[in-house]
This record gives structure tokens, C-alpha cells and sequence, in this order.
């Protein structure tokens, strides 16, 4: 059975990470006139401002019937912020344009230019987890969570501060090369309810090179769809949500289509995706905070 994905934020998201500046206004627009209704950002991405604008002109434009609650928006806190979560969130609303966030999350677990071992990591995070739910209580953002953050990391906040964990979204990288982690934090803290958001899914260009896996040709051929949308419906399969991200109209379409594909896969699909990497030998593409104490 397809295990059920959260009913509160849309199973694909537009991600921005790297479309920088006006380079996201057009596929935001398409992205938008092709159903997308999560938009995923960032302080650190730069291109909060042209997103708050683009909306903007989307809302005025009738034949849009589009408003702000029809829209997810994610932004997250900046490690260069860690100090200031309440000034960097403001900062933030205002840019985009809104008067609340569907969710705000914390980037990473340390902040810029100290190693990772510094103790300064620990205390700010808590104090940044502290801002967020007192910025969820007063009504400016609705959900709450992490970006990048180990089960360990996730864990001070069970035990260590009195807002616990409930509900809060996590945003991860997760790909065949590197999943485990992914559902380590999802059984591990299974009574909490947490929703997990995968990003990096295409592991940063691994799929597409020479040494991408037969299986997934193999899969791909059978259900007549792409090799990207058969790694798109296994993230979704899992019951977690993603992000994808393209300035290609076609990819676009074809990536917010893969919600539709989940149900092609059989577990034995997904069985022979997860087997691409074994455990101890994942090969992680992002940012690593595992070094971070």
C-alpha cells in the first residue's frame, strides 16, 4: 500500500536553489500557470524579493484566480542569520510579500565560519528553534521545522527545549545514492508525526551521466515514463514529499506529473531503487552536517 503523503503541503514543490535573482521569475510564472502551488526558498538563495514580486503581478492578474492562500511558501533561516531568527524571518516576510509563511525552517545546523565543533552551533540552534515556535504561536509562520539537520540534531530539540517536535517538516537531500538517513529520521521519531521533503533528487547530475543503473531503464521502459519521473514517484512512494527544479517548461510539467506515478511502481520497484546503494556505502552530494556538533 502507497503509504499517504501530508495533506497539508502540496506533494511537489518548486524549488529556487540557484535561480537566483530575475533567473527565477520566468519559471516561476510557468511553474505557477502549470499547477505548482509550493514554492520553496531561501534567505541565503537570494531571489526572495523577485519571487515576492512575481506573485504579486500573478494576484493582480484576474485571469490567474490565484491568491495567497492558494499558495505554499517555504523560506528558511540563514546560517548567517543564527543569531538574529526573528530579524532574518521579518526580513524575509517582507521581501516575499506576505503577511505569514506556510513554513520556515532552520538552513542548517551551525553557523558560517566556525568549525564544527564548536559549542556555539548547539546553543544557537536551540535559541533559533525557540524563535520559530514563538513565530508560529504568534500566527507569522504556520508550520516549523529543519533543513539539513541529522536525527541527533533533531533530537536535541525532543529533549532539550520544552516546544518538542510535532508536526515539524524536515528537508533533506535524498536520492538512491542517499536515502537511509531519510527513513532513519522518519522510524525513529514515527510518533511525532514529522513530514520529510526531499531535495537533490537527481543527485546533483548522477542520473544522468554514464553510471546511472540499468534498473532504472529497465523501469522506465516498462511504464513508458522518464528516467527522472521513476525516481521522482519512488521519493513520493515513500510517502515523503519533494522539491524539483528546472527552468524547462517541459521538465516542469513532466516533474509535477510524477504525483500521478506513484501508483505504476510495484514494491519490487521500489525495492530494486533502494538496493542501488547498501547500507554503510551511501554516497551523499550536498552539504554534510554530520561533522556538526
Amino acid at each position: 500500500m502507497v503509504p499517504k503523503v501530508s495533506e497539508r503541503i502540496p506533494s511537489v514543490g518548486l524549488g529556487t536553489f540557484r535561480l537566483k535573482g530575475e533567473v527565477v521569475q520566468q519559471p516561476l510564472r510557468d511553474a505557477i500557470r502549470l499547477g505548482y502551488r509550493h514554492i520553496d526558498t531561501a534567505a541565503i538563495y537570494r531571489n526572495e524579493k523577485e519571487i515576492g514580486s512575481i506573485l504579486q503581478e500573478l494576484y493582480r492578474d484576474e485571469s490567474n484566480q490565484l491568491s495567497r492562500s492558494d499558495l505554499w511558501i517555504t523560506s528558511k533561516l540563514s546560517p548567517y542569520d543564527m543569531e538574529n531568527p526573528r530579524a532574518s524571518l521579518l526580513q524575509s516576510l517582507s521581501a516575499l510579500q506576505t503577511d505569514y509563511l506556510d513554513l520556515y525552517l532552520i538552513h542548517w545546523p551551525a553557523v558560517v565560519r566556525k568549525v564544527p565543533t564548536n559549542p556555539m552551533h548547539k546553543i544557537l540552534r536551540l535559541e533559533a528553534w525557540r524563535a520559530l515556535n514563538e513565530a508560529k504561536r504568534e500566527g507569522i509562520v504556520r508550520n516549523i521545522g529543519v533543513s539539513n539537520f541529522t536525527p541527533n540534531h533533531i533530537q536535541e530539540f525532543l529533549h532539550e527545549t520544552d516546544y518538542g517536535i510535532q508536526g515539524i517538516f524536515v528537508q533533506m537531500e535524498i536520492h538512491p545514492w542517499y536515502w537511509r538517513d531519510a527513513f532513519e529520521i522518519q522510524t525513529k521519531f514515527s510518533k511525532h508525526s514529522l513530514v520529510l521533503t526531499g531535495y537533490a533528487l537527481l543527485a546533483e547530475g548522477k542520473l544522468s551521466n554514464s553510471s546511472c543503473p540499468e534498473i532504472l531503464e529497465t523501469i522506465r521502459e516498462r511504464l513508458g515514463i522518464t528516467r527522472v519521473q521513476v525516481i521522482l514517484a519512488w521519493v513520493l512512494y515513500k510517502g515523503w514529499t519533494i522539491l524539483v527544479k528546472s527552468e524547462d517548461v517541459t521538465h516542469l510539467e513532466q516533474n509535477l506529473a510524477a504525483d500521478k506515478m506513484v501508483r505504476l511502481l510495484t514494491p519490487e520497484d521500489c525495492a530494486a531503487i533502494d538496493a542501488i546503494s547498501s547500507e554503510g556505502e551511501e554516497e551523499k552530494r550536498c552539504w554534510d552536517p554530520r561533522a556538526v556538533v
